[in-house]
């Protein structure tokens, strides 16, 4: 079996080795890699050849070869992993829902100045605290946030965390109607955002800032350049709503392809940008798919990080639909943890969120993980009734995937039918197989393109 390569790592890795070295991708370029093709190794996207891949390794001269990137982690990789998400689910919170909840977690996660995120956490109370209007306590973390990548952690560069202090600064300095203060920091924000690297939509924000301070101190001309600038940047975009669906469809897609490290990263991609926006309602359904994604590759606690966002995120959206969606994946994360009772009340609460919002697929999933909470405490009559409601309504609405799923779970769990219903089942089963490997075909998995 080949060994799977964190792309995404990998890329990072080649992106900061050239820039190390002060080089521009067309420095690296020739007849064999083309400037799109080490553009999409530098995003971690697409499907480029092994061999290319050691190909920019070797003309970059590093001693790491693509087996150091092989998607075995290390205990520290994964734990940072896990506080990376934790801190996102930290910024949903103080963005969309209030700051005390946020800083309430900060304090949990009790993240030490001697780590690297130490400098995500500063700026995330910073943001917390301009919230809460407590400007002296905001300056001071920012400051703080500042201060440590400069001094501490310069490695933390492409997270754009200096440039976004900063203009956490400038709006604190605004507020008190310092323009001239706060065009300061704007500056100083932009000089220092990094073109290649994370919260790329920061540069919008930090030249819309500007032009407004501008406007402030009647430096009209300058402004004006400001806004010029700006529509250069936005030439050619998707509006947010379309780049939204992109990545919302991306992630179901590598999901289903199993290829669960670049779906995870479409999905968080998805969420800064509803985040940014303060879109409650898409921000619920991503962080409900990458819990999701998570379950699906069995790492079942940053799953639970992802679903309780989720949950809180819940209480500002109340939409029928996305409750649905929400629960099916709570009533799997219990399912695995084999805790057949919140797993049903779970799947209650998904039965009745589809049917009030007339969704037939959901229905259907719900009634699947019902009859999988009966399975778990032995409750197999319960167990096959309420699969065959969920066969009915599979088959009316012509669900394969599903009613191939209900067979396979019928098939895994006829030893526990008796004797008198056995044969029935079984017959239905194989004549379900049967059929459904006669229409398929093996289709070749296609990756979807990444951002536009």
């Amino acid at each position: 079996m080949k060994e799977q390569i964190d792309r995404v790592a990998l890329g990072r890795f080649i992106r900061q080795q050239r820039k190390k070295r002060k080089l521009r991708q067309t420095d690296l370029t020739d007849e064999k890699l083309t400037q799109p093709v080490l553009s999409s190794i530098e995003n971690g996207r697409g499907q480029v050849s092994v061999e290319k891949l050691e190909y920019v390794l070797k003309k970059l001269g590093v001693k790491e070869d693509v087996t150091c990137f092989s998607m075995q982690k290390t205990k520290e990789e994964k734990i940072n992993e896990t506080i990376r998400l934790q801190l996102t689910a930290v910024e949903t919170i103080i963005d969309l829902i209030s700051p005390d909840p946020g800083l309430a977690r900060l304090r949990e996660l009790n993240i030490h100045d001697d780590h690297p995120l130490s400098v995500w956490a500063h700026y995330l109370k910073g943001k917390a605290y301009a919230g809460k209007k407590k400007g002296k306590k905001a300056q001071k973390h920012f400051t703080e946030a500042i201060l440590r990548l400069e001094q501490q952690y310069p490695e933390m560069a492409e997270s754009n965390l200096h440039s976004a202090s900063y203009n956490g600064l400038s709006l604190l300095e605004y507020m008190t109607d310092q323009y001239g203060t706060a065009l300061r920091y704007a500056k100083q924000a932009r000089e220092c955002f990094q073109e290649e690297g994370e919260r790329r939509y920061l540069k919008e924000i930090i030249l819309v800032n500007q032009a407004i301070y501008l406007e402030k101190l009647n430096r009209l001309e300058e402004a004006q350049n400001t806004l010029n600038e700006l529509k250069k940047e936005q030439a050619g975009y998707l509006s947010k709503e379309a780049l939204l669906y992109h990545y919302d469809v991306r992630s179901s897609i590598l999901a289903k392809a199993r290829m669960h490290s670049m779906a995870i990263q479409s999905a968080l991609k998805g969420i800064e940008l509803a985040r940014v926006d303060k879109m409650a309602d898409r921000l619920m359904k991503f962080w409900g798919m990458l819990g999701r994604i998570y379950i699906e590759s069995g790492q079942l606690h940053q799953a639970e990080i992802c679903l309780e966002t989720a949950q809180q995120l819940e209480k500002k959206v109340r939409k029928a639909g996305l409750s649905a969606y929400l629960y099916i994946q709570l009533a799997t994360w219990h399912e695995k943890k084999k805790q057949a009772e919140p797993a049903r009340n779970y799947s209650l609460k998904a039965l009745a969120s589809s049917r009030k919002a007339g969704l037939a697929y959901h229905e259907c999933e719900a009634l699947m993980l019902m009859a999988n909470s009966f399975f778990l405490q032995n409750e197999n009559h319960k167990a096959f009734q309420t699969l065959k409601e969920a066969l009915q309504i599979a088959t009316q609405h012509s669900f394969s995937d599903l009613t191939d799923r209900i067979h396979l779970l019928i098939g895994a769990h006829l030893g526990q039918l008796g004797e008198r219903h056995t044969h029935a089942f079984a017959l239905d089963f194989l004549h379900s197989h049967v059929k459904s490997r006669e229409k398929k075909e093996p289709l070749p998995v296609t990756l979807p393109a990444d951002s536009p």
